[in-house]
């Protein structure tokens, strides 16, 4: 009988309490013996979790099942495999479609029978009962520290600075957060907030610049004005976005930390946030070049908002990375300078009806020149695969140790990643576009004032795939507010 092996480990400490890959291995290899079977190939699963099935190792598995190459899975513990259900189920399922065995070196079970899918089955919802469990201890020793007041873990505030067993503030931060409240709540927004910040060099922690949601967050943190919280879900089970006073379930309890902020000062500038608007953004208004926008320099999607401003309303674009505080300079980009460089774009292309025709042979050798990068690159990637099986093959035959494997898994993971990004890359360059959207180019600039929002946004998604902008400034530098006059270009363009 031709079977594989698969081990996984989730953490280190796994390891430590008999877990580890080398003694599953030991013991599955030392099973297959008993049986005489023969042993295809052993799949190591290395720091990843039985949560869900998107693991690579059991993903390559659940593949090398579908191509037909072996009769019997076998794992150390069930567990090992799954703590779910209904993954237990979806992968027996397809292994009795596929006429695969499963099998435990622990455990006993026959897939085989009634009796036995029951009593598989009863084993793995106790697995899952006892994740579930496990996560409501958790929550259990966070709710009593929060209930103490103490602190409960995670990404320490902005702010404050813990020593493992106090916090301590952060003074230079500090006098940033009481500016921060001040430039708020002599009437700006969020945005305007974090620009006049940015402007004066007053960044946030390690010198990341300041977004209109990390103001929002700060000012909303009560654990700021001494009151520290947990939890924060909805009725439905979900985490609101914005309106946190509908949180449900959420337990609150007085700190004997420093403050930043007085409750009485918390309480006026959340009651300001409560009664604003968030960017005072219009849901029904159609951003024409959603979806299509990208920031050339981290690459994100730039998405639309509408500003008002003492002269009227006008529409801008910012990069996600910008709002998530993620370190992205990319200046505001206002609808009307998009437009303008779009259309300058278009014209720029000079195509002509016969160029349409000509374009289909242009159009073929650029695909056949990406194709042949895209070849060389699935080369490398294939190569590191096969080298990542080898590392396995060499653990399981006591060839190198298990940090060693360890270390050269994670070597490889980040070639792997570096060539999977290259692969993406070239794949964007074989994009040209076709003799259909060439029309609609041509077209472009005539029928541009005559059609309606919805249909400007439908014609631009029709032909771009993605349209890369930059700009030669960054943000957070005196520049807001000038969008106008801000010296943008398209760096690429990909086409449907």
């Amino acid at each position: 009988m031709r079977v594989v092996i698969y081990v996984r480990v989730s953490t280190d400490m796994q390891a430590e309490e008999g877990y580890s890959l080398e003694g599953q291995i030991e013991r599955c290899k030392a099973y297959c013996v008993s049986q005489g079977w023969e042993v295809i190939e052993v799949f190591v699963e290395e720091g990843e979790s039985a949560k869900d099935l998107d693991r690579p190792e059991l993903s390559r598995l659940m593949q090398a099942a579908e191509d037909g190459l072996f009769d019997i899975l076998l794992v150390y513990k069930l567990d090992r495999l799954t703590r779910s259900v209904r993954d237990l189920h979806a992968i027996l399922d397809r292994f009795e479609k596929l006429g695969i065995k499963f099998r435990s070196a622990t455990e006993v079970y026959d897939t085989t029978t009634a009796m036995g899918k029951l009593f598989i089955t009863i084993v793995a919802a106790l697995a899952e009962w006892e994740r579930g469990n496990l996560a409501e201890r958790v929550r259990f020793g966070m709710e009593t520290l929060v209930m103490d007041g103490k602190w409960h873990g995670g990404p320490v505030p902005e702010g404050f600075h813990w020593d493992g067993e106090t916090m301590h503030l952060v003074v230079s931060e500090v006098k940033v957060m009481l500016e921060l409240r001040q430039v708020y709540m002599a009437g700006n927004g969020f945005g305007a907030t974090a620009s006049s910040l940015n402007s004066r060099g007053l960044f946030r922690r390690g010198g990341k610049p300041w977004s209109a949601f990390g103001v929002e967050y700060i000012l909303s943190n009560p654990f700021n004005a001494g009151k520290i919280k947990y939890g924060g879900k909805n009725k439905k089970g979900k985490y609101p976005s914005k309106k946190k006073e509908q949180s449900v379930d959420v337990i609150w309890a007085d700190t004997n930390y420093p403050t930043i902020y007085t409750w009485e000062e918390y309480e006026e500038h959340t009651e300001r946030i409560r009664r604003r608007q968030f960017y005072g953004t219009s849901k029904k208004y159609e951003y024409w070049f959603t979806g299509v926008l990208r920031c050339s320099r981290c690459g994100n999607a730039m998405f639309g908002r509408t500003r008002k401003k003492a002269n009227g309303v006008f529409t801008i674009y910012m990069c996600s990375n910008r709002t998530q505080s993620m370190g992205c300079d990319m200046p505001l980009l206002r609808q009307n300078v998009a437009e303008s460089l779009i259309m300058g774009y278009v014209r720029s292309i000079k195509l002509t009806y016969e160029e349409v025709a000509a374009s289909k042979e242009t159009i073929r050798e650029k695909n056949e020149s990406v194709e042949d990068q895209l070849k060389e690159l699935q080369k490398k990637l294939n190569a590191i695969l096969e080298r990542k099986k080898k590392w396995q093959y060499m653990l399981a035959e006591d060839l190198i140790s298990e940090s060693d494997f360890r270390n050269r898994k994670r070597e490889d993971d980040d070639i792997e990643r570096i060539i999977r990004t290259q692969i993406n890359e070239t794949k964007a360059n074989s994009i040209g576009f076709s003799a259909q959207n060439a029309s609609l180019l041509i077209d472009l600039p005539t029928i541009w004032e005559e059609i309606d929002d919805a249909s400007k946004k439908e014609m631009i998604q029709t032909i771009f795939e993605y349209i890369y902008v930059d700009c030669d400034v960054q943000s957070g530098k005196g520049v807001s507010g000038k969008g106008r006059s801000l010296p943008f270009q398209i760096k690429a363009v990909t086409y449907n």
